[in-house]
């Protein structure tokens, strides 16, 4: 009696050992995903960045030539 008591609280431990081994690898690949979703969340945000830049020239310089086209405009009256 008292070695199938054992052995089942050795199948217990051994149990107990597989499910913390398995929340473990879950959750380390769940940490992977993470990583892996900041990774693209950077660089997507790097990119909007430069665009944001580019735009932004594109519209000071746009600003700038219709200044001097106003400009034109008014010395010729």
């Amino acid at each position: 009696m008292f070695q199938i008591l054992l052995i089942m609280l050795l199948l217990l431990i051994v149990m107990l050992f597989l499910f913390s081994l398995k929340i473990y690898f879950m959750l380390d690949g769940f940490s992977h995903k993470l990583m892996e979703m900041d990774a693209r969340l950077l660089k997507i945000e790097k990119e909007y960045f430069e665009l944001k830049a580019k735009v932004d020239h594109m519209d000071t310089s746009f600003k700038t030539t219709m200044q001097k086209l106003n400009s034109l405009f008014r010395s010729d009256r």
